[in-house]
């Protein structure tokens, strides 16, 4: 009789873990359903774990997620420390100047990666950005500070707008990107290298002439009007197609008293990081989502609203990057 219940039991047991899914065959579920919907996307539902000590966790709400969409964070997400807990929590890197090494440290602790801004090393400044004389003593130096850090690099970014904010000629600007765009891929062969173009670049007949290569990832900025700027992202895409890059999207995340971007509400904020977000879905191209911006910008001029201070705007994007960073 013994071995008979013995049997029974190892029967049962085998039986019940043949109708459970294993954690593969999950995965593999997950990932033969059609990506999610922005509009359909869930938060994640919070867990508390009681203990000796009350902690919380977050359960996968079971949003799908393409795999080419791999990276979120937000324009000045890495301005200062006390942020970088906060944004953890739902994307994937933050921005930083090649010199911020504690705000590096800091982002390595939670998990993130960083997108180097590196236009100080090589460009003078506002109002010229022009090319420095000791540029290549300075990329030295910093490359020194910034190679402990080569595992959570995620991208170097040379100059905001570069054809739109530099003095140099369009030839010269050109060929002096490709140039930083080398010493990077020499130094940091798996750090993207990208640039972000203004829109009025991408409009002009001849931009195909002066695109840089050897970068591998690229956008365009438009903040003006309702809806996301999805036709000027495929034009950039289609000038662009004889190369082998990438892009990444920078949906308007602000509001502002300039008068220059014109009005618009939370609600059409909230349908631009939404639009944004099933452009990106439906394009295996597109890699990250970048919205501008995180933190709000108050000063003597205009003030810009930032996603930290438009909670329901924030609402949207936690969802939408806790999708990104943890819906794999």
């Amino acid at each position: 009789m013994k071995w008979m219940l013995t049997v029974a039991y190892l029967l049962f047991t085998f039986s019940h873990l043949l109708a459970t899914p294993s954690a593969v065959a999950m995965a593999s579920i997950k990932a033969s359903k059609k990506p999610t919907t922005a509009e359909n996307l869930e938060p994640p539902k919070a867990l508390l774990i009681h203990g000796s000590i009350t902690s919380v966790t977050y359960v996968d709400p079971g949003n799908t997620v393409p795999e080419h969409l791999v990276e979120f964070g937000f324009f000045h997400s890495g301005w200062t420390i006390d942020e970088i807990a906060e944004v953890s929590q739902f994307t994937t890197f933050v921005d930083v100047y090649y010199n911020e090494i504690d705000i590096m440290r800091a982002a390595r602790s939670h998990g993130l990666k960083v997108w180097v801004q590196l236009a100080p090393i090589f460009f003078d400044g506002y109002p010229t950005y022009r090319k420095r004389a000791d540029y290549l003593e300075r990329w030295e130096i910093a490359k020194k500070r910034l190679e402990p850090f080569s595992d959570i690099i995620m991208a170097f970014d040379p100059l905001d707008e570069p054809f739109h904010r530099s003095k140099l000629s369009n030839l010269t600007l050109k060929l002096y990107l490709e140039e930083i765009a080398q010493l990077v891929k020499e130094s940091f062969p798996k750090a993207k290298r990208a640039i972000t173009f203004m829109n009025e670049t991408v409009r002009k007949s001849k931009f195909k002439k002066i695109i840089p290569k050897k970068y591998n990832l690229f956008a365009v900025n438009y903040y003006v009007g309702d809806n996301f700027q999805q036709q000027l992202v495929e034009k950039l895409m289609i000038k662009t197609s004889h190369l082998d890059v990438n892009y990444y999207l920078i949906p308007r995340a602000f509001k502002t008293s300039n008068r220059g971007f014109g009005s618009i509400s939370e609600s059409q904020l909230i349908s631009q990081a939404r639009q944004a977000y099933d452009f990106a879905r439906a394009n295996p191209k597109i890699i990250a989502i970048y919205p501008f911006v995180w933190e709000s910008i108050f000063g003597n001029g205009d003030y810009y609203l930032g996603v930290d201070n438009l909670d329901r705007v924030q609402e949207e994007y936690r969802k939408i990057g806790h999708a990104i960073s943890k819906s794999r």
